[in-house]
């Protein structure tokens, strides 16, 4: 089952301040541009295991900090910038569409930077995956990495709450989870339906057809934490936010055993969840959208949320999430924010550098744990 990571960064001049991130851009082909300007992604080829995912990042990481410390800017590891000024864009005509669609609510999109992980499809579990890595979307509490937008506390996961509240106004299926499915046409045939509708409306605003079918097709058209991707032939978990990337490697690797285990023993629907000798049983979707709501609100501070997890074979305890950090900061100024981000770009930096050097030394990998780590004051 090969792994492939797209990790969405931040970036800032040397005072904090987002800052675009097209002069890194320029000098590295492997990154990618993402439409908020002060945003960059880093690209993974596929890894067939997590030791050989976790160098590629380590390495790509390595070589995006530092060209962006000779261009003047930092890479910050957070789901939202905090607060900041409104985020400017390169508005081509996807977006342009995107825009005109959905009306001014996805202009939030641009404030939330998260982690993609795509799995191989397996041939006749393809369904089981998908149901598992639905049943597991409360699991973006492990790594929430932001409770603020715009300045405000809004909830302990906020990247999650902003990308599936506030973007897509009169069309949420396009960003909230979708139920179980019973098999990969029930998904397809789903895909199908939402890409009509999210089609008819914007050739009723004025789109015209061939250029939205130059820029749209029904498999990149939905924005929803799962997403099964025929093009490469994976599946692609979209719920984390972007985090230290210690942090990123344990999930990925929990991730990744369950997926084993579901593989081996499949998959069953009914009771609270859990994992048995001879399968894996996850709860109903009405109870699975209780724990996601609560994940999103209270994150690991909700004990349901905690105890679910750990049913289905996480150790929260190998987990520190970053929101955790800000919880009991009511609000946050816009000065602040830049200051925070330059701690966090130095938390990344630090933790970088010490996995490039025990990647050197043949050592275990170091954890965020292990990383120096200073809780913010303001």
């Amino acid at each position: 089952m090969q792994l492939g990571l797209e990790l969405e960064y931040w970036t800032v001049d040397n005072t904090g301040a987002l800052a675009p991130a097209k002069p890194v851009l320029d000098r590295i082909d492997d990154l990618d541009a993402e439409s908020a300007d002060p945003m960059l992604e880093v690209v993974t080829d596929p890894c067939n295991d997590v030791p050989e995912l976790r160098k590629e990042v380590t390495d790509r990481l390595h070589e995006a900090i530092d060209v962006a410390r000779e261009e003047n800017r930092r890479l910050v590891p957070l789901g939202t910038p905090l607060n900041a000024d409104s985020i400017s864009t390169s508005d081509g005509p996807r977006t342009q569409i995107q825009r005109q669609v959905l009306g001014e609510c996805f202009a939030n999109a641009t404030y939330c930077a998260g982690t993609h992980l795509h799995v191989d499809q397996i041939d006749g579990a393809e369904t089981d995956q998908l149901n598992l890595l639905t049943a597991l979307d409360p699991a973006f509490a492990l790594v929430a990495s932001s409770s603020h937008h715009q300045g405000d506390n809004v909830a302990s996961c906020a990247r999650s709450h902003i990308y599936r509240r506030q973007c897509y106004g009169d069309h949420p299926e396009l960003g909230r989870l979708w139920p179980y499915v019973e098999s990969t046409a029930d998904w397809e045939k789903r895909v199908t339906t939402t890409f009509d509708r999210f089609r008819r409306q914007a050739l009723s605003t004025g789109v015209d057809p061939a250029t939205f079918d130059e820029h749209f097709t029904p498999e990149d058209s939905m924005w929803t934490p799962i997403r099964l991707r025929e093009k490469f032939g994976t599946i692609e978990w979209r719920a984390p936010d972007v985090t230290l990337p210690g942090q990123i490697f344990q999930l990925v690797t929990d991730i990744r055993d369950a997926l084993d285990v579901v593989v081996d023993r499949g998959l069953e629907i009914g009771g609270e969840g859990e994992v048995t000798a001879t399968t894996v049983r996850v709860p109903e979707f009405d109870q699975l959208r209780q724990y996601v709501r609560t994940a999103m609100d209270s994150g690991l501070g909700a004990p349901a949320v905690e105890q679910y997890l750990e049913r289905m074979g996480f150790d929260c305890g190998n987990y520190r999430p970053i929101a955790r950090e800000f919880e009991h900061i009511p609000s946050i100024s816009r000065s602040d924010a830049k200051r925070l981000r330059l701690r966090y770009a130095d938390r990344l930096e630090w933790e970088v550098k010490a996995l490039t050097t025990e990647q050197s030394s043949a050592r275990p990998t170091v954890t965020e744990s292990k990383v120096q780590r200073r809780v913010p004051t303001l």
